[in-house]
Order: C-alpha cells, then structure tokens, then sequence
C-alpha cells in the first residue's frame, strides 16, 4: 500500500498535476460564476507551468542535487558495485531487446568502472512495480541483459537482485547479498546525479561505507544564460519534474526514518 500511494500521491503534486488541479478549480469557479477567481486560477495554472518548463528555474532545482556528489577523479577498490534501476526499457514489442532509456548512462558507467577493476561484481537491483508498468523479467534483469550483451560484463560479474521497488528497497537488498556473501559493506553507488544524494543517504543509513560515482549528469556546471533560458520548454518541463520527484522522495524518506 507504500508503494502504491508513494507513485499515486506525487503525481498531483508534479507542475502538470499542480497546474491541472488549478485548472479545474478555475473551471469550477468560471461554472459558479466566480469571475475574478476563475481568471486568477486560471493565470496561477498556466504561471506554475512555465514557472517550471523555464531552463534557469530548472537548472536551479536539477544542479542544486547534481552538485552535492560530482564525479570523484579516484575511486578505490571495494567489494561491489551497485547498479539502481530505472534505466532500461525492456524487450516489449516493437523493441526486440533491452534497451537503455534516458538515465541509460548509469549501466554504461556501471560497466566502465567494472573493467577498470574497480570492483569484481556489480550488484543489479531493481524489481518491477507490475500495477505500473508489467514486462517480462525485472529492472536487475534488462540490466543484466545490457552489462551482458553490450557491455561486455561476464555473466559471472553480474549479481541481479529483483525484488526491490524502491531505493530503500534497493539498500536493504543490497546489504543482505553482501553479507550472505561475506563482503564488507563497501560500495562504488551507481545512479544518475539528481537521484545520487538521497540514495547515498540511504545505503549510509544502512551502515554502508559509499563511494558515490553518478553518472546521467543532466545540468552543466555553470548555466549558459542567453534568451531562450526564459523560454518554456518541455525538456525543462521534464527535469523540473524528475528534480521535484526527488525532492519529494527526500521530504518522505526523512519522515519515513530511512536516510
């Protein structure tokens, strides 16, 4: 029921449904004849939504995350590398096999720093939340697939870990593989930069010892500012989103006792 409610909740509180609800009510104020109302509603909805599909106001909310774990030059040797889901597409007709979706940056880095040998395995977690979307195997799986087929990672180097629905799923599980199987809790963390601090977070509560390595970086280091950083966008509209989902995750989770 958590889970459930964690992806229903939000979905009214992204800048679509903020700005939908406030379109309602200004119907609903229009239908009563509430003039002033439904106008200021109705301006508020439509404000909130290129408030949010701006590129400057969008950097601001996507850098303020990214920049707490920026890629660090040197990583040392651990036990394992752990891989979070959420970037794959799986082999769903028309796609005849795994694919990467737009975090798909994380199995590429994952990869990498495998054959620096950096670590011996990589520990793939990430289940499926079938009332949400339903496919064939898991999100550990299609990475597996991925690491496997196209990244050139041995079957042997891979530990895929399918039951996790969400991040403190992932560091619960994660920890339980290293301990059956006698590794210390070291880890190389693999996910995309926005979504990095609260999953670091997270593994540390676990008592986990972190060495974050983020991948799917999605704002530079500085903004290019210029006339079309003012200008509505859906690709901010987007990130403005995946930032805000990430915000809130990091509001829940501090309630929740899990970071």
């Amino acid at each position: 029921m958590l889970t459930f409610l964690s992806k229903i909740g939000p979905l009214l509180m992204y800048p679509v449904g903020l700005a939908g609800l406030c379109g309602i009510a200004a119907g609903i104020a229009g239908l009563k004849n509430k003039r002033k109302a439904a106008v200021t509603l109705a301006f508020v909805s439509a404000g909130m939504l290129w408030f949010f599909s701006c590129p400057a106001i969008t950097f601001v909310l996507v850098r303020t995350l990214e920049s707490k774990f920026d890629r660090p030059v040197n990583l040392p040797k651990v036990p394992a590398i752990v891989l979070l889901g959420g970037c794959t597409r799986p082999a769903v007709p028309p796609r005849t096999s795994v694919e990467v979706s737009c975090a798909g940056d994380r199995v590429i880095h994952a990869a990498r720093l495998f054959k620096q040998g950096l670590a011996p395995v990589i520990i793939c977690t990430g289940g499926k939340l079938s009332f949400v979307y339903n496919f064939p195997g898991s999100e550990a799986w299609c990475m597996g697939s991925i690491l496997r087929n196209d990244c050139g990672v041995d079957s042997s180097g891979i530990i895929i870990e399918d039951k996790a629905e969400n991040t403190h799923d992932n560091a619960l599980n994660a920890e339980k593989i290293l301990q059956a199987r006698g590794m210390k809790k070291e880890i190389i963390l693999v996910t995309s930069a926005v979504h990095m601090y609260r999953s670091v977070r997270i593994f540390r509560k676990r008592g986990c010892v972190v060495y974050p390595s983020a991948a799917d970086f999605r704002a530079d280091a500085s903004f290019q500012w210029n006339l079309f950083s003012f200008f509505p966008s859906v690709e901010a509209l987007f990130e403005s989103a995946n930032a805000l989902h990430e915000y809130y995750g990091i509001i829940a989770y501090t309630i929740l006792g899990w970071m």
